[in-house]
């Protein structure tokens, strides 16, 4: 069995069905064109698949036709791409460039679903080699609503049972075709919060009779900024940051009330809910400082992304297999941007790792969500390889005797 031969005997056509999706990028909940285009390829290569699932997402599945050998720690794995592009004009100029006005895909989510595809033709094709079921998810809307947590919600982690979920994600910062491994935690959960102060309005030139809500809502802003600051652990990451402040309609009146929104980031729960308690405290208090009021909303986002440590081990084995050491790298800090993949991660044991996109040379920055990002689609090869090396790797990993099993 010579994966890589097998490999790059589809690679140019797989690169093309990348190419393909990125001409013609469709948003999140809107990725009907694009499942049609999965389907049809899965129809075409005998992959048994379920679509419309949480939108236009796509479950497939290939189950290995080898007789077992050991006793499976993971006899169902699934491996994941996301599909919707961003509301963004590309500015790159290129053969395949989007033809959908004001849509790309600036995300790299055209080459996660050309990988994925890739990869179950190739395990299908090698099905008589192992024992066991991979399922492949075709994720819609990542980038708004979450679509993992929806899939989920719809059954895909069932059916059978899945034991561990693989994921990646471009990073133009690396190499193209490198895999960079992370440890632990990977991306912060996110909770988004809205908080509107209310005071009393009246006449610009007679602010003592109203209330001020945009000085207290100012007032708000800057404390907010010690909760991180002088509340928080120096060793443990939060982030608070607030990305909008509305308030007022002329320049000559003191407005009824004044609206913040913003956002928190952090890595543990614990953590989440401090954040969470000290901020409402301060937004009310505050508010009141300056006879005002303030009521705060919270919505939880994303939870946070962490790796599982013996997913990362079995994986950074398969990869030293099959890649040179310098193709290889470590992430050195994690990051505190989302990544809805930690849904699958928290539903079951998860594993994300990035897949380097960088050219040799380019003449604009590269960067995710970005109108100039012109990936190395060759990356593609790296990006089959790792998620076929690491399927078979979960798959053939032996289920260890627990204690109990012992003193029998």
């Amino acid at each position: 069995m010579n994966i890589e031969n097998q490999i790059d005997a589809i690679l140019e056509e797989i690169i093309t069905i990348r190419r393909d999706f990125h001409k013609h990028p469709e948003l999140s909940e809107q990725e009907k064109q694009t499942a049609e285009k999965i389907s049809t390829y899965l129809h075409s290569w005998n992959i048994p698949h379920q679509i419309g699932v949480a939108g236009y997402g796509i479950v497939a599945s290939v189950t290995g036709t080898k007789e077992a050998s050991i006793k499976q720690a993971f006899p169902a794995i699934a491996i994941r791409a996301d599909m919707d592009a961003l509301p963004i004009c590309e500015k790159v100029e290129i053969p395949h460039r989007s033809v959908a006005e004001g849509v790309m895909h600036a995300c790299g989510h055209d080459i996660h679903m050309a990988t994925l595809l890739g990869t179950a033709r190739i395990l299908q094709s090698l099905r008589s080699e192992f024992h066991g079921t991979v399922k492949f998810f075709f994720q819609p809307a990542e980038e708004t609503i979450g679509g993992a947590e929806r899939m989920i919600a719809a059954g895909c982690m069932e059916n059978p049972k899945i034991e561990a979920v693989i994921g990646l994600h471009v990073a133009p910062s690396i190499p193209s075709g490198a895999i960079e491994f992370c440890r632990g935690r990977m991306n912060a959960a996110s909770t988004e919060f809205s908080i509107r102060v209310e005071g009393v309005s009246s006449h610009g030139a007679h602010p003592d009779d109203g209330v001020d809500a945009i000085l207290a809502a100012s007032h708000i802003v800057t404390a907010l900024q010690s909760i991180v600051s002088r509340n928080l652990s120096p060793t443990n990451s939060g982030v608070l940051s607030i990305g909008q402040f509305h308030a007022g309609t002329k320049n000559n009146i003191l407005p009824p009330y004044a609206d913040l929104k913003g956002i928190i980031r952090t890595f543990d729960k614990a953590t989440q809910v401090y954040m969470k308690q000290q901020l409402e405290q301060i937004a009310v208090s505050t508010a009141q400082a300056f006879g005002a009021t303030a009521s705060v909303d919270f919505h939880d986002s994303y939870p946070a992304l962490i790796n599982n440590d013996l997913l990362g081990s079995i994986l950074e084995s398969a990869a030293l297999q099959h890649f040179n050491q310098e193709q290889l790298f470590l992430l050195s800090e994690p990051s505190m941007g989302a990544e809805d993949f930690s849904y699958f991660a928290n539903a079951s044991k998860g594993i994300y790792f990035n897949l380097g996109t960088k050219r040799e040379s380019s003449e604009k920055p590269q960067a995710l969500h970005s109108e100039w990002y012109d990936p190395d689609d060759s990356c593609i090869r790296s990006g089959m390889l790792m998620e076929v090396a690491a399927a078979f790797a979960l798959l053939n990993y032996e289920k260890k005797p627990s204690a109990t099993d012992r003193r029998k």
